[in-house]
């Protein structure tokens, strides 16, 4: 497998901890995936609710970013300590999907990152642009992240990714 410098270095990292970091994989993904979409409604609803009285959903929505910041985190190192087990497995087509679904992940991380920066500009800002800024773009990441659900799912039911053992 080719992974990136960061990855192998995180990867080699994993492979000398006595636990199975990526066992917990399919477990974490699952609030990776839900989280930044709870928080992206409560974003959307502060912007909606113009009354003033929106600091529920803002609190809410901060908390739930802030939450998937470290969920995204933990489905990354969790990938990666998968390493190249479940790759091993898989037929050429679907090693070709799971490198797709790897470096997709590695890009999700560090737009995840850079949003995790944009917001906390966002909020010593307290413009309503740089928000409508800031929600769009992580709009458009909650659909990266669905389409990486859908690469996920397609591995494991399609291609017996972590099921299937040699």
């Amino acid at each position: 497998m080719d992974l990136s410098r960061l990855d192998t270095t995180i990867y080699r990292f994993m492979e000398q901890t006595p636990f199975n970091f990526g066992y917990y994989h399919p477990y974490i993904v699952d609030f990776a995936i839900v989280l930044p979409i709870l928080a992206l409604f409560f974003h959307f609803l502060t912007i909606l609710n113009q009354t003033g009285d929106n600091k529920d959903f803002f609190k809410a929505g901060n908390f739930l970013f802030f939450s998937s910041i470290i969920a995204i985190l933990l489905a990354y190192l969790t990938g990666i300590a998968q390493g190249t087990d479940v790759r091993d497995t898989l037929s050429l087509e679907g090693k070709g999907i799971y490198d797709a679904h790897s470096t997709l992940g590695t890009a999700l991380f560090l737009i995840f990152m850079l949003l995790f920066i944009f917001k906390i500009i966002s909020l010593i800002v307290k413009k309503d642009p740089v928000r409508y800024i800031f929600g769009t773009l992580f709009f458009f990441t909650i659909l990266m992240i669905i389409y990486q659900d859908f690469i996920g799912i397609s591995l494991v039911f399609d291609y017996g990714a972590g099921v299937v053992s040699r």
